[in-house]
């Protein structure tokens, strides 16, 4: 007889860091004996629907704050990768998660969670950022009640620093890029997040080199200007930024988000370790390579 293929549950599947995940676990040999349950907020999206071509993903429409109807609809589930959007319910969506995964018997539980200063600062550093501290909330539920479930439920905390994918051509990624440059010669730290999926697929594949244990993931540390040069050598172009009193105006009208982040930026700011990333995660992108592989979005506009 043939072993029972795992289900993943994959929250976030059509967004950047889910859809990694699930390309990493496609791209894995016999895909690591598993099945993966792709939950969105639009099963009829065209990205579902593509997702959905694959014979061994199935697409889910789910409620992010009631999950317990998609465990009692397509358990028994092993794994569960947890990802959730900055929104005034994160808290609560991410601890109903653990929740659901505790009492349907989930054994590995992935949850994305966010760099707080480092290995030993983010343990016990819920920052004044709004959405940093709901990640640090979640993550002590998820760790208390995983330590307290019946099945011994595993997990990984990622604590992935600033996307790369926040420079994008649009205003937003235009005022993301003006307020790191306003921070002068402090470094931001950057990840991509096709990284963080293919290490989310790599704990899953091996959740024994994976078990109870959080990591920081860094790809690279630079300013804006130090950036900025790579950009024109690739682009052809400065990288495009808004006015400075838009950029300033956002972050004074928006301090309990945006304002407060890039404060802590300055005066705190990530604790990676970028040099110690790439060895543990042989081809993890810095600035130069992402850039290289995603010019063509500035290139065409």
């Amino acid at each position: 007889m043939s072993t029972p293929r795992k289900i993943v549950l994959v929250t976030g599947a059509t967004g950047k860091q889910g859809g990694a995940l699930i390309q990493g676990l496609l791209s894995a040999p016999d895909t690591a004996g598993l099945n993966i349950l792709a939950v969105t907020r639009d099963a009829s999206s065209p990205r579902a629907l593509e997702l959905g071509t694959n014979f061994n993903v199935a697409i889910v429409q789910g409620d992010m704050t009631q999950p317990e109807a998609m465990f009692e609809k397509f358990g028994p589930i092993w794994g569960v990768y947890s990802v959730q959007i900055n929104s005034d319910a994160e808290e609560q969506q991410g601890k109903a998660m653990v929740d659901a995964a505790v009492a349907h018997g989930v054994q590995h539980f992935v949850y994305s969670s966010g760099d707080r200063g480092g290995p030993e600062k983010s343990p016990v550093n819920p920052t004044k950022v709004k959405n940093f501290a709901a990640k640090y909330r979640v993550e002590k539920h998820l760790e208390e009640k995983a330590a307290a479930s019946p099945q011994n439920m595993t997990y990984t905390i990622l604590r992935p620093v600033t996307f790369f994918e926040n420079l994008t051509t649009d205003i937003h990624g235009k005022g993301f890029a003006r307020m790191w440059e306003q921070m002068g010669a402090k470094k931001l730290q950057f990840v991509s997040t096709r990284d963080i999926g293919r290490i989310a697929a790599d704990s899953f594949m091996h959740p024994n080199n994976y078990r109870n244990i959080a990591l920081t993931l860094a790809g690279d540390e630079l300013t804006q200007p130090e950036a900025d040069v790579m950009f024109r050598a690739a682009v052809g172009f400065p990288m495009p930024m808004a006015p400075c009193p838009m950029a300033s105006t956002v972050k004074f009208f928006l301090k309990g988000t945006v304002g407060d982040m890039f404060r802590w930026f300055e005066l705190e700011g990530y604790g990676g370790d970028v040099a110690v990333c790439h060895k543990l995660y042989p081809g993890m992108k810095d600035f130069q390579a992402w850039i290289d592989e995603n010019k063509g979005k500035w290139l065409s506009i």
